[in-house]
Formats: structure tokens, C-alpha cells, sequence
């Protein structure tokens, strides 16, 4: 302290008698006292930086939940904190792992350790706001006030004890601190701690209705308002001075320092986040970025503030900046984990950082050990808080997902509703038969809700699933959160049924009535089939020396063929539609429509034209780049245009194939393109080729699916593309009509008692 500002004090605050020396220890004592008052003051006032940060950053239905749930976390952290959490984090240690002393406020009673308490208290709430954030839109208030309760009660006092437990008595020896861990304000103990119950709740309660789209690309979230987010940042900084510059306990020579050391940080951080972001990033979520990058340099430095010099500060804050935009954007695309508020990388990723910073750019003459131990030790303390932190706040959230639910419905989540009654909500429900179940919302409790994928709700025991659906618990749900009728979404469970069997059969019971229909369907479908696909003598008269075989597995094919002949050129597709029964039939129907759509004008067109009209046509039909990677619904197809005159044929395909056999007597292959129809990338160009394949009369094609050589036999084994082309090679011996019975033969054979494995498509066809 300044002794000449010291001195005016004393003359101002002691009576003419008074001994100096006495009132200056006095008069330092109180200033230091002062001093932890005013920075736990500015530790508190930080509740309101992250109000406001998450306020700006989430949607705009979901703002006042925010500010709710940041003031119950407080709650529950004053409350917990008092009666149990310091007394486990700062009493007289136990075998250096719990403290035991102040519980419910005993031994409270002096000025200095209330002073103490007050300040860790704001500690503690820094610590379960971050849960906040990060859990934010989605989850249960009462679930959230439960969690806050818990982890200011056990999960960080405890760790804090392992860490920190001889701040206030420095006789006691918590094991990590004894060992020589070094965590000046908390990068560890508060931030990461936050951070990895953070984790493991995001994990549990599942992303925001609408985050990822059914093949796990995250999708836009714009921030309700930025300025908001950027004002949050500037209190928390100004948070941040009295956050590390109150962890010395006393207003000495060092304060300046770590403020300086934190400010110096943050602003690095900033200015790395945006020059990476926007050079190296392709400026996206630049003002996210900033914002977060700013924390992340704050984060970092507060372990190590008081042992590093201010341009090691400007060194730890420039990587941190970096540090979190590469994590930024890994969290939410690769680990998949939907952080409105970017928690995890600023305050897990940044108190991993910051608290390595300690030995990496310590000055070594205030470390425990040698710059190499230090850096062993500081690794300890942060797998001892990661892996501490995570198990027990996974059984945490297990336990509240099973008991009463971790989500609100999701009506409510649609809506921001903060502890709103769903059946008062006018929700409105898309009927479109295009929707695609993708998730299931189970109600556990009267306020409590769990998400399901569609895979996770079916494997749930059959006997509770049909309890559900009897109690009107599940409600079904496209990938944007959008409630689909029970008869639709019971009609789409249906197809994945027949492939999940004995897993899935709850649905199929409650709504046994639905049965007759199917079966209906099935055989209008069957006779819609039968219409439009011509016989094989229509083939014949198209091709003089053709064959066709066509075998469904069921009464409904997958598999398709169409021909047409367009002047003086002749048009062959065959097709194989994702699925069997109705859902395949469906498609072919669909497929035939589209492709007769195609030349309806008689017009000719190129092969690979045809296949991008088809693409483009059944996107637009089915929404298929919409839908789950599970169930998105396909075609695979091979078209031939054959040009008689020139002795010609124009050959393209999506996943399919054609076999020439020449004259030669070899056996040519054409593989065309490797994308399905439904599947193609939007932005892949040249996406189907074509072939244009000469020839000589007397030479044949064969077009087909994949059927044929998928047929397994009664072990087990599959016939294979080798086996299939090794039996047209030997059906040369005879004439085209010939080939079809050898054909029929030999797959006969082959499968001997075993069920036909799917529908088989084969045309042969002799050229002239």
C-alpha cells in the first residue's frame, strides 16, 4: 500500500494520542478487508454480466428463462453454499479430502470469515451459472434449480476442498494442494468445474428442437441481440478485475498487477478471436467469437495472473483467442454438443488452457516445483476435476432424466414458455403426409420431459411404450420440433418396423385397427403396380430377342422397369427404390410418375440430363435432403438409350450398374455414378456421367438391380457380383429367350430353402 496515502489515513482516523504504529496495522487490516468486499461485490455484479451475455446470445422466446434461471441459481447456490457447501470446501479438512466444520453457518461469527464466505459465495455462483448458459432453451426450471442445488452443495465444494481448502486455514493439507496444484481465482476450480457439468447436462438433455438437421449438420441459431452479448462482455470484464484481483485476500503491491495482467489478456484474446475468425474462419460468428474469445483470454489468465508477467499475459490471451474458435466450432459440429452460449469452450477449454499456463509461463521462482513437475502437477488437477466432475454430475442428470425429466415439452421450448402450462398453448400441428418422424417427447412428470430419437424411443421396454401411448405421454415430432398427427407418425414407425421387429410392436398394438388398412394399402399399391408395369411381351416388342425377369419378395416391389420408344431411339430404365412392401412400392410408383413426367413431351433426352430432372423432381417431392440418415428414402437407377442406326447405346446411372457382352466374348462393366437418386450433394457438380458405348449386332446388355446377386443361400452366404457374372458368361451358350430360364434356374438353386433376400430385376436384351 501506498505509505503516504497510509500515513494521511492515520492522522485522519486515529484521535492526537493515538501510537501510529497501531493505527496503521489497523488501518491496513481495514483496507484489506474493504477490498474483498468491494471485489465480492464485483464477482456478484458478474451474475449480471452473464444475465445479459446469454440474454443477447440465445432466441429471443427463450430470453426471460435466462434471466429466471440466473437469478434461481443464485438462489440455490446462496442457500446450499451456507448450510453445507463451505463447511465441505474450507472446514477443517478430513484425511485431506472433505472439509468439516460450518455447517449450517456454525463458527460464522467473526467479520473476517464473513468476508471470506461472502466472497466464495460469489465464487460458487460463477460456478453454476455457466450450467445456466449452456443448458439453456431447452431444460426443466425445476430439473435446472435441483442441479444448481447439488453442485454447490457437493460437486464444487468438494473438488474446491481437493484444490483450494487451505485458503482460509493454511494449516489444513487437502491433498491436491498439498501435492502442489496451483490455481490462483479459479480457471480450474470454478470455470472448468462449471464447464464439465456443463457438459455432461448438454449431453444429457439433448440439443435445441431444430440444432442439427438429420445428418448432424448444425443448422443457423441467430443470437436474439448482439449488443446485449457485447454489453455482457464489458461487465463481466469489468467482473473479472475484482474476480482475480480479490483472490490475493488483501489490497497490496500485487493487485495492480493481476488486474493489469487480466486486462492485458482479455484484450489479446479479443483481438486474436476476430483476426482468426474473420481471416482464417470465413468470417463466421464473428461477433460470437469475439465475444467468447474475449472470456476465454479472462478464463485463462485467472489461474495463473499472479505468477506471470504482463507480456506473458498478452502471450496467454493471443492462443486462448485462437484456442477458442477452433473449439468453438468442434463442440457444436463435431462433438455435437448445442451450446447456446459457446460455455464449454470459453470455460472449459480456456480453464484447461489457462490453468497449463501456470508452469508453461509461470516465472519459476513462484512455482511449487520445477517448471516440468509443475506442468505433471497442473495435468493432475485437471484430470482430477474432469473426471471427478463429470461422473458424479452423470449420475446427477441420470437420475433427474428418470425421475422427473430434464426438458420442458416441447411446445414450451417452441414457445419459451418458463414454467407455462402446454395444454394453455395454442399449438398449432402441421398435417403434411411429407413430415418425417425424427424425435419423440416422453413426459415423465407433470412438468418433466425427455427427447428421444426414434431409435432410442423404440428400444424402451414394449410394456412401458404401450403404458405411454395409453396415458397420451408421447407426442411425435418432425426434426424441427413441429408436433406430426399420431396416425402419420404411426403410419412412418410402421416401415421402420418391419426391420426392428419384436423392438417396436407397442405402437402396432394400441392402434391394431390401423392393420386392415395396411392391408388395404398394400393391395391397391399392388394393383396401381400391376397397371402400370407392362409384361414381358411389350419388352418383346420393343427388343425382338429380349428377356425380363421380375421377382418381388412381397406382393409390393421396390424394383421397377419402364421402357419407351422416342422416334428412332429406344429407352430402357430399370430401378431399385429403397425399402420393400408399401414403402418401396410407394417410391416406385413415385419414381415411374416422375420419369413418365420426364418425357411426357416425347422429347428425347440425354441419360444423364434424365437422372438430374429425376433428382431434382424427387427432392422436391419427398424433401429428402430433409430427412434422417435412417430413413431417407432413395433410388438407385440405370438408364439406356439406344440408338439402332448409329449402333449406339447412351448409358448413365445413380448406384447402378449394366453389363455388356461383346462380340469378343468378354464381359464389360459400366458402373455410372455412385450417388443414388435422393442422395446426390447439392453442390457436387457432374454428379452423373454418361457412356457412350459402340457396338457391334448380336451383342446384349443386361440392365438390373441388385437382387440378384444379394440372394443369400440357406447358410447365409451371399451370391456376390462375381458369381452373378460368371453365370451371364455361361447363358451366352444359348439363345437370349433361353437365358432368363438359366438364369431362374441357378438363383433356384443357389438359395435352395432360404427366403428370397430382396425383389430381383434383371433385362437382357441382343442388339442390332
Amino acid at each position: 500500500m501506498n505509505p503516504i496515502f497510509t500515513g494521511i489515513l492515520c492522522l485522519i482516523a486515529s484521535p492526537p494520542t493515538a501510537n501510529p504504529t497501531e493505527n496503521l496495522a489497523l488501518v491496513a487490516l481495514n483496507i484489506d478487508d474493504l477490498w474483498v468486499m468491494v471485489a465480492a461485490a464485483l464477482v456478484f455484479f458478474m451474475q449480471a454480466g452473464f444475465k445479459v451475455l446469454e440474454t443477447g446470445m440465445v432466441k429471443k422466446e427463450h430470453r426471460s428463462g435466462i434471466g429466471a434461471k440466473n437469478l434461481l441459481d443464485w438462489v440455490a447456490g446462496s442457500i446450499a453454499f451456507f448450510l453445507v457447501g463451505f463447511a465441505l470446501m474450507f472446514g477443517n479438512t478430513l484425511d485431506g479430502f472433505l472439509g468439516f466444520q460450518y455447517f449450517f453457518g456454525d463458527s460464522l461469527d467473526s467479520g473476517k470469515i464473513l468476508i471470506f464466505f461472502l466472497f466464495q459465495l460469489a465464487f460458487a455462483g460463477t460456478a453454476l451459472t455457466i450450467v445456466s448458459g449452456a443448458m439453456s432453451g431447452r431444460t426443466g426450471v425445476v430439473a435446472y434449480f435441483i442441479v444448481s442445488l447439488i453442485t454447490a452443495t457437493l460437486i464444487y465444494p468438494v473438488f474446491g476442498h481437493w484444490a483450494w481448502g487451505n485458503l482460509w486455514d493454511t494449516t489444513s493439507t487437502p491433498w491436491l494442494a498439498d501435492m502442489g496444484f496451483m490455481d490462483f481465482a479459479g480457471s480450474t476450480v470454478v470455470h472448468s468445474t462449471g464447464a464439465w457439468v456443463a457438459v455432461m447436462g448438454i449431453y444429457m438433455v439433448g440439443p435445441r428442437l431444430g440444432r442439427y438437421d438429420a445428418y448432424g449438420r448444425i443448422q443457423p441459431s441467430k443470437a436474439s441481440d448482439y449488443a446485449y452479448s457485447i454489453l455482457g462482455v464489458m461487465i463481466l470484464w469489468l467482473g473479472w478485475w475484482g474476480f482475480n484481483g480479490g483472490s490475493t485476500l488483501a489490497f497490496n503491491e500485487d493487485v495492480v498487477k493481476i488486474i493489469l495482467n487480466t486486462n492485458l489478456a482479455g484484450a489479446a484474446a479479443c483481438f486474436t478471436a476476430f483476426f482468426h475468425a474473420y481471416l482464417i474462419q470465413n468470417k463466421t460468428d464473428v461477433i460470437e467469437k469475439i465475444a467468447g474469445g474475449s472470456l476465454t483470454g479472462l478464463v485463462a489468465i485467472t489461474a495463473c495472473c499472479n505468477v506471470v508477467t504482463p507480456i506473458s499475459s498478452l502471450m496467454i490471451g493471443a492462443l486462448a483467442g485462437v484456442i477458442h474458435n477452433v473449439f468453438y466450432v468442434i463442440i457444436a459440429e463435431k462433438w455435437k454438443l448445442d451450446d447456446p452460449v459457446g460455455a464449454v469452450a470459453v470455460h472449459g477449454i480456456g480453464g484447461v488452457f489457462g490453468t497449463l499456463c501456470v508452469a508453461l509461463f509461470g516465472q519459476e521462482e513462484l512455482l511449487m516445483h520445477t517448471r516440468w513437475m509443475q506442468l505433471g502437477v497442473q495435468f493432475m488437477g485437471i484430470a482430477t476435476c474432469f473426471v471427478f466432475t463429470s461422473a458424479v454430475s452423470y449420475i446427477m442428470f441420470t437420475i433427474i432424466k428418470k425421475t422427473i425429466g430434464l426438458r420442458v415439452s416441447p411446445v414450451e421450448e417452441k414457445r419459451g414458455s418458463f414454467v407455462g402450462n402446454e395444454d394453455s398453448l395454442d399449438v398449432k400441428i402441421d398435417e403434411f403426409d411429407d413430415q418425417r418422424v425424427a424425435q419423440v417427447s416422453v413426459r415423465v412428470s407433470d412438468k418433466g420431459y425427455n427427447i428421444y430419437n426414434v431409435f432410442e424411443y423404440l428400444s424402451i421396454n414394449q410394456e412401458k411404450r404401450k403404458k405411454l401411448i395409453a396415458e397420451d405421454r408421447v407426442k411425435y415430432m418432425d426434426e424441427q420440433g413441429s408436433v406430426i398427427p399420431p396416425l402419420v407418425a404411426v403410419r412412418q414407425l410402421s416401415l421402420m418396423l418391419d426391420t426392428m421387429k419384436d423392438k417396436a410392436t407397442a405402437e402396432r398394438d394400441v392402434l391394431q385397427t390401423r392393420q386392415d388398412e395396411y392391408d388395404n394399402s398394400l393391395q391397391h399399391i399392388h394393383e396401381l403396380q400391376k397397371g402400370v408395369l407392362e409384361d414381358e411381351s411389350a419388352l418383346n416388342d420393343l427388343f425382338d430377342q429380349s428377356f425380363l425377369l421380375f421377382k418381388p419378395k412381397k406382393k409390393v416391389s421396390g424394383d421397377f422397369y419402364w421402357f419407351k420408344q422416342i422416334a428412332e431411339f429406344k429407352v430402357v430404365i430399370v430401378s431399385n427404390c429403397m425399402g420393400q412392401g408399401v414403402s418401396g412400392g410407394f417410391l416406385g410408383m413415385l419414381g415411374i410418375s416422375l420419369i413418365k413426367e420426364i418425357f411426357s413431351t416425347n422429347k428425347l433426352l440425354y441419360p444423364d440430363k434424365v437422372l438430374r430432372l429425376l433428382d431434382k423432381k424427387f427432392d422436391h417431392a419427398l424433401r429428402t435432403k430433409t430427412l434422417s440418415a435412417k430413413l431417407k428414402d432413395s433410388m438407385d437407377v440405370s438408364i439406356i438409350i439406344v440408338d439402332e442406326l448409329k449402333q449406339k447405346v447412351y448409358f448413365s446411372a445413380a448406384n447402378n450398374g449394366l453389363f455388356h457382352y461383346t462380340e469378343a466374348g468378354s464381359l464389360t462393366e459400366y458402373t455410372g455414378g455412385k450417388w443414388p437418386i435422393g442422395q446426390s450433394p447439392e453442390d457436387e457438380k457432374d454428379k452423373f456421367s454418361r457412356e457412350v458405348i459402340s457396338y457391334l449386332p448380336g451383342e446384349t446388355l443386361y440392365l438390373y438391380t441388385d437382387g440378384y446377386y444379394n440372394q443369400c443361400n440357406p447358410n447365409g452366404k451371399v451370391l456376390s457380383t462375381e458369381s452373378f457374372k460368371a453365370q451371364l458368361k455361361l447363358a451366352q451358350k444359348v439363345e437370349i429367350d433361353e437365358q432368363k430360364q438359366i438364369l431362374e434356374d441357378d438363383l433356384k438353386q443357389w438359395q435352395g430353402k432360404a427366403e428370397q433376400s430382396d425383389d430381383i430385376l434383371v433385362i437382357g436384351i441382343k442388339l442390332r
